[in-house]
């Protein structure tokens, strides 16, 4: 993703009681709706059999952790990297 993307994440929980997950990205945001109104937050309550979407506009460059903040899960693996690049300059003679 570049910086100043409009980027979804959608997420899904999946499983029983004990499935329960908070999704956290480092460095960025993420805004979602719930109850008609927009919501922003670095990370999202996940429960079983919940699906949410999510929206980003990445503003900082860089690779950033995403990751689960349920300790059991974090040490089962359950993290990611994402990267975000500049924006690409736009090239040719009126670019």
């Amino acid at each position: 993703m570049e910086v100043g993307d409009k980027v979804y994440w959608y997420l899904m929980g999946m499983g029983n009681e004990v499935d329960i997950h908070t999704v956290h990205w480092h460095g960025h945001s993420v805004e979602y709706k719930l109850g008609g109104g927009p919501h922003r937050v670095d990370s999202y309550e996940l429960f079983p059999a919940i699906f949410q979407t999510v929206k980003m506009r990445p503003q900082y460059p860089g690779t950033w952790l995403v990751h689960c903040h349920v300790t059991d899960h974090i040490s089962a693996g359950m993290e990611a990297m994402y990267t975000v690049t500049e924006k690409a300059k736009k090239g040719g003679l009126f670019g």
